[in-house]
């Protein structure tokens, strides 16, 4: 089974990529990108069911905090940059992305914006996915870009074993790039903010201070958009 993209309900305004579509607990994948269909149903009784709705909920609430409200749930598509399964990392460590895969998900997201030419934003989600982008050059963070492919590239540690995971070689250089926005490379207008996974909002302790300006920042600059 390979995870669906979640359509927009009205034209696209917001690109919302995710890293992966395996689930965490069980040898399972997601139906659609994110869980992103459960915000549009009824709340559902059974816990598992609520627990997709509340994952849903909390990432649009997410997106509309970090917008000052611009990004409404009615105007978000969702894809994964990883839709295939992919084997689970050792347990507390983090699901080690193929670049093949990746390749087909930069292709995928390209497919996505010709088809929705209303898209202005696309928000992508971790370190290890914003790397990948970029070295497929993407986009480009400017001046960060060096350090940061530099430090997010996969460490030896988690390549070493038959269970791989992803382990960047310095993850400080995120921080000067996360919840910033930054021109996309040949789709003049369209901004792409990276940014961290939805598990992560709202941001608390170290999140807070290695990321809470820069979040403010970004909430400000969209407090300026029409």
């Amino acid at each position: 089974m390979k995870t669906s993209d979640w359509a927009s309900v009205l034209d696209a305004k917001f690109l919302l990529v995710g890293e992966h579509s395996t689930l965490q607990w069980k040898d399972d994948v997601v139906e659609y990108a994110m869980f992103l269909d459960y915000y549009f149903t009824a709340t559902p009784y059974d816990l598992g069911e609520r627990s997709r709705y509340s994952e849903a909920r909390n990432i649009f609430n997410y997106l509309k905090d970090m917008t000052e409200k611009h990004c409404t749930p009615e105007l978000v598509h969702g894809t994964l940059i990883c839709c295939d399964p992919l084997p689970r990392p050792p347990k507390g460590k983090h699901i080690l992305l193929p670049a093949e895969d990746v390749e087909k998900g930069a292709l995928r997201i390209k497919k996505i914006l010709a088809e929705n030419p209303t898209i202005e934003y696309i928000f992508v989600m971790g370190m290890q996915a914003n790397y990948h982008l970029q070295r497929l050059g993407f986009y480009s963070c400017g001046e960060h870009s060096e350090a940061f492919l530099h430090g997010a590239q996969p460490a030896r540690a988690g390549l070493l074993y038959d269970d791989k995971f992803y382990q960047p070689v310095n993850a400080k250089p995120f921080r000067d790039i996360c919840f910033k926005p930054f021109e996309l490379t040949d789709y003049e207008g369209v901004k792409v903010v990276p940014i961290l996974p939805h598990k992560n909002y709202p941001l608390y302790d170290s999140n807070l201070n290695n990321f809470g300006d820069s979040f403010e920042a970004l909430k400000s600059y969209f407090g300026t958009q029409q």
